[in-house]
């Protein structure tokens, strides 16, 4: 159940990062918008990226 919701932050963030360029481009979001939503994106990535670490390690000394 964890794993599954750390693989939906993920791709959520990894998303986020990827719209964020595109929507700026399209004129649909201002510099200052299309910063906060990067920033937002890289934040979701890291946490879920550094609890798929932390649970790795955790199974690897068991």
């Amino acid at each position: 159940m964890r794993r599954t919701f750390r693989i939906i932050e993920l791709v959520l963030g990894i998303l986020i990062i990827i719209a964020t360029p595109v929507l700026y481009f399209m004129d649909i979001i201002s510099g200052a918008e299309s910063g906060i939503m990067a920033a937002v994106g890289v934040v979701i990535f890291n946490h879920a990226n550094n609890l798929f670490n932390k649970n790795n390690k955790t199974k690897s000394k068991n």
